[in-house]
């Protein structure tokens, strides 16, 4: 697969950034765990290995409109953010954009 984290196709036919968890899932190294009774997604996970450590992406729903994510660099939390789902989603999808391209890690990161 390309370097894009989710690779979607909007109605120009150019790629555009992931929108939501369900765009995400089309990448198959994202796990998505959902509610057994309405298929609301509760957590969303990628895993890498990059720079020679294991990287986490996770990222959940903690209230209406706000959604959490969080980079583990082994175990070690590198980033957070906390925004929309799509805010959150474009954010993930630059994380792991840069990791498969072996790119630096988060400022962070190489503090740990």
């Amino acid at each position: 697969m390309a370097e894009d984290a989710a690779p979607t196709t909007g109605r120009s036919g150019t790629r555009e950034l992931p929108h939501s968890v369900d765009d995400l899932a089309t990448d198959p190294e994202w796990e998505i765990t959902r509610n057994l009774t309405n298929r609301q997604w509760i957590i969303a996970e990628c895993r890498l290995d990059s720079q020679g450590r294991r990287w986490v992406i996770g990222m959940t729903p903690i209230r209406d409109d706000v959604v959490a994510a969080i980079l583990w660099a082994d175990d070690t939390v590198a980033e957070h953010a906390r925004g929309t789902e799509t805010a959150m989603c474009a954010t993930a999808h630059g994380w792991v954009t840069k990791l498969r391209a072996d790119a630096p890690p988060p400022e962070r990161a190489r503090e740990a």
